[in-house]
């Protein structure tokens, strides 16, 4: 049987752009148009770090989901279904996010400590300026898990996918942690990031691996990783599928309460298709 599937735009238009980095509350909050206002985290930890008198301030990345793109439902080789989905990390704060595995830390075997490194705004002018803006701390990051077959590091814990009920907390499915090699593979519509321009293109054991402002790291519906499990049973009707960056909140960012976006699906036996926004609006 074939695969049944919505685009992304099926999904409703993305907030991006220009507004894209203004997307807060009812107006958005990182793929409010998509599927509903995307919940806040049980806890948000502050991410002010302290400062040295006479020190620049810092240029903090702001990491959020896009809305699920490429919806579908295929079958499985024991007969079962499988919601598959393509997935966004945007930057959308002034600063890059630049993740660097190293020997600190306390990680588990074969895997390797995660640092975090932040730009400090040496002119003031809170645009990252690569030829004066220089790395003012490194804070600790989570670990990086080693991807044999790709033979480099991910950064464990990038994204999070939650299927639920509209209205309810219950799971229907669901994956805590999903590891991405971070890399900058599309670039944001807007003119809020003028001359930025790519910088972390590849990995390998050694790289630096990181997503500039302005760009976004994706995965695609073909990727491994990019599902959840259906159970036998499952009726039909309309669900919310919750997409969230840093889902732990290992990285030091501007705003953690806009990691997530929701993403109204309804689910026919093996068909997606998008459903109205508002059915996902008060999803918890």
């Amino acid at each position: 049987m074939g695969d049944r599937r919505f685009g992304s735009a099926a999904i409703g238009a993305l907030c991006v752009a220009a507004a894209l980095t203004a997307c807060s509350d009812s107006s958005s909050t990182s793929g409010d148009s998509a599927g509903g206002r995307a919940p806040a985290p049980a806890q948000a930890e502050s991410n002010d770090l302290p400062r040295r008198a006479g020190a620049p301030q810092l240029l903090l990345p702001n990491l959020r989901s896009l809305p699920a793109e490429d919806v579908q439902i295929r079958r499985t080789g024991d007969g079962g279904r499988e919601l598959r989905f393509g997935a966004v990390l945007a930057n959308v704060g002034d600063g890059p996010l630049i993740v660097v595995p190293d020997v600190g830390g306390d990680c588990p075997p074969d895997q390797r400590h995660a640092a975090q490194s932040v730009i400090g705004d040496a002119d003031g002018d809170q645009r990252y300026d690569t030829e004066i803006d220089t790395p003012a701390k490194t804070v600790p990051a989570g670990c990086m898990l080693d991807h044999p077959t790709h033979e480099h590091w991910h950064f464990d814990a990038s994204a999070s996918y939650v299927l639920t009920r509209p209205g309810r907390a219950a799971r229907i499915a669901a994956t805590d942690k999903v590891s991405f090699c971070l890399r900058d593979s599309r670039r944001l519509p807007g003119s809020r990031w003028p001359g930025a321009s790519q910088r972390y293109d590849d990995c390998d054991r050694t790289s630096v691996q990181g997503i500039t402002a302005g760009f976004a790291d994706d995965y695609d519906v073909e990727t491994p990783g990019q599902s959840l499990p259906l159970a036998d049973g499952l009726p039909d009707g309309i669900y919310c599928l919750t997409l969230r960056a840093d889902p732990a909140n290992l990285l030091r960012e501007t705003d953690d309460t806009d990691n997530a976006a929701v993403s109204a699906v309804r689910i026919n036996g093996t068909q997606a298709a998008g459903a109205p926004p508002t059915a996902c609006e008060r999803s918890p």
